[in-house]
C-alpha cells in the first residue's frame, strides 16, 4: 500500500483554506481578531486546533507583511528619485535636474530589480515622507525664480506623476532581462533532466 501523501490530508487543506480566508484581511485587522474570532474560525475549520489557528494566522501576517515590503521595496526608487531632482532644482536648473533624475531613476530602478534587503526597507521606505516637503519646496524654489503658477503646477505634477511613468519604462529592460535568465535557467534544468538516464 502507498504511503499517504500529506499534503492531501483533509487538516492541511482546512489549514489552506483557513489561510485564504484570513489573507483576505488587511494586517491591521489581521494582529486584531479577538478571542470571539478565533472559536468562529475553529468552528468552520473543526480539523483545526488552537496551535493550528495560531500557526496559520502569524503565516498570513508574516506574508502579507513581507508582500507589502516588496511593494514598497519597488517605490524608493521613484522617491530618492524626486528627491534628487528637488536637490538639483534648488543648485542648478531645471534642464540639469531633469537629466540627473532621469539617470538616477533608470540606475536605481535596475538596482531595486535586481537587489532585494527587506532589512533596508524600514529606512529607506521612510524616505516617501520627505517627498511631500519636498515637492513644496520645489514649488517655492520655482516660483522665487519668477515661474508662472501653471508651470509650477506642471513640473511638480510631473516630478510626481512622471517619475512613476518613466519608472515603470525604465524597468521594462531589466524585467526582460530577468524573464530571459529564468526561461534559460528552465530550459537548462528541463535538458538536464532529459539527459538523466532512467
Amino acid at each position: 500500500m502507498p504511503p499517504k501523501d500529506p499534503s492531501t490530508s483533509p487538516k492541511l487543506e482546512q489549514g489552506r483554506l483557513l489561510a485564504r480566508r484570513l489573507y483576505d484581511l488587511k494586517v491591521s485587522q489581521l494582529e486584531k481578531l479577538t478571542e470571539q474570532d478565533r472559536k468562529t474560525y475553529l468552528a468552520d475549520f473543526p480539523l483545526l486546533g488552537v496551535t493550528e489557528y495560531n500557526d496559520v494566522l502569524r503565516q498570513v501576517i508574516e506574508a502579507k507583511k513581507a508582500e507589502q515590503t516588496q511593494v514598497g521595496w519597488f517605490s524608493i526608487p521613484h522617491d530618492i528619485t524626486v528627491l534628487v531632482f528637488v536637490l538639483c532644482v534648488c543648485f542648478t536648473d531645471l534642464r540639469t535636474a531633469i537629466i540627473a533624475g532621469i539617470a538616477v531613476l533608470v540606475l536605481l530602478e535596475s538596482l531595486f530589480q535586481t537587489y532585494y534587503n527587506p532589512r533596508l526597507y524600514p529606512v529607506l521606505g521612510s524616505l516617501v515622507w520627505l517627498t511631500y516637503p519636498a515637492y513644496v519646496l520645489l514649488a517655492w524654489v520655482l516660483y522665487s525664480r519668477g515661474m508662472a503658477w501653471y508651470w509650477i503646477a506642471v513640473v511638480v505634477i510631473g516630478a510626481w506623476g512622471g517619475t512613476f511613468l518613466a519608472g515603470i519604462v525604465a524597468r521594462l529592460p531589466m524585467q526582460s532581462i530577468i524573464r530571459a535568465r529564468a526561461e534559460a535557467s528552465k530550459q537548462k534544468a528541463e535538458e538536464k533532466s532529459k539527459q538523466r538516464p532512467k
